[in-house]
């Protein structure tokens, strides 16, 4: 009896040692997984704002030759770092100011669908006549103001549904609410007026004025806080 007392010793030790080896890989493994867990979750959002700031805007639209390359990356750039600015992510609009009036320099871009829509669209009656080279930020110039726009409200005003727009640049842009720079329809931004004008479009007292039959597809869609760019050759 006492010798097979002994016998069993050795196999009860062994099997508390292997269990204690067992205890040890599983504890081992659960701390490895922790670790992983915690360095992905605590990683994850930070991809996940990364990701979303290279998704949101998407790629340039391809479905328009004519959409100024250069204007809309500096557009897209601007909409990333001030993102919390812009209650209307959808819609960019850039104003291209390196095309004569008679061109339809307005451009509409639809950043989920990638459509891009162009409209005619009039610069100040003195920054020039069919090309708009003269910009200002002055009261009183009657020239058009370039840069970074943020779209307020929509109303109807003495030029029918019109578009409160806001500045965004200081010393380039900052004086456009209180100077009236705003969007709006008017008969001189159509088409029929580029025979009655000599062949230019007609022109506003800074304001980019759109065709009337545009204006409420136009305004409808960037109103509430979307990004406007209005651009010339050098514009930063």
């Amino acid at each position: 009896m006492k010798n097979s007392l002994l016998s069993q010793q050795p196999n009860s030790a062994h099997c508390s040692s292997v269990a204690a080896r067992w205890l040890r890989r599983l504890l081992s493994l659960a701390a490895a997984l922790s670790i992983i867990f915690f360095a992905w979750s605590g990683d994850c959002p930070r991809r996940s704002v990364e990701m979303s700031q290279r998704s949101l805007p998407p790629l340039p639209p391809a479905k328009d030759r004519n959409l100024p390359s250069d204007a809309f990356s500096k557009a897209v750039q601007f909409l990333q770092r001030h993102r919390s600015q812009f209650s209307n992510s959808r819609f960019i609009t850039i104003i291209d100011y390196t095309k004569p009036s008679t061109s339809r320099r307005l451009f509409l871009i639809d950043m989920e669908s990638g459509e891009v829509q162009r409209f005619l669209v009039s610069h100040g009656k003195n920054s020039g006549w069919l090309y708009a080279r003269r910009f200002s930020n002055r009261p009183e110039s009657h020239e058009s103001p370039l840069g970074f726009f943020r779209t307020g409200r929509e109303y109807h005003g003495a030029h029918g549904l019109s578009l409160e727009l806001y500045g965004l640049q200081n010393g380039v842009n900052d004086n456009t609410a209180c100077r009236k720079i705003v969007m709006h329809g008017a008969r001189y931004a159509g088409a029929g007026a580029i025979v009655a004008n000599r062949w230019r479009l007609g022109r506003s007292l800074g304001c980019p004025a759109i065709p009337l039959e545009a204006a409420e597809t136009v305004i409808g869609r960037i109103k509430g806080g979307s990004l406007l760019y209005i651009y010339t050759a050098g514009e930063s």
